[in-house]
């Protein structure tokens, strides 16, 4: 995939290595915030930096999967998914925001709260109750 716009081509540079699914989702989100294009792009970005012995548990993953327990995501992996999150959606994470991010849910709330500028406290709750969900 190749773009002349430099803003594109920092996102497709950011997701080296994932499926191009991932990065078209990607591309659409910058402009719609389409939550199930967000989904999209976690699922690549983890399919990448998941141990090798994790990535089959994504095909069932919900998002109640823990993170950690049940995707096998190490400290170095949370922080390959920050930093590319930070350089796709254009966003600043603090490590002490990542406290509630434990499962793909939060994770995905995480992530749209920051791009919209939203309070990311309270990210559990969220899962917890759908109708708190982008």
């Amino acid at each position: 995939m190749t773009s002349t716009d430099p803003r594109e081509q920092d996102i497709i540079r950011a997701l080296k290595r994932c499926n191009e699914a991932s990065i078209a989702a990607a591309l659409r989100f910058q402009s719609s915030h389409d939550a199930a294009d967000l989904s999209l792009i976690i699922q690549g970005v983890l399919e990448r930096d998941l141990p090798d012995t994790h990535t089959g548990a994504l095909a069932t993953a919900t998002d109640s999967t823990r993170l950690v327990e049940d995707l096998g995501m190490d400290s170095f992996g949370m922080m390959e998914v920050v930093m590319t999150a930070e350089e796709v959606f254009g966003i600043s994470v603090a490590n002490q925001e990542l406290r509630e991010v434990t499962t793909l849910g939060t994770l995905k709330t995480f992530i749209m709260a920051k791009v919209k500028g939203e309070p990311v406290s309270g990210a559990d709750d969220a899962v917890m109750n759908p109708a708190l969900q982008p």
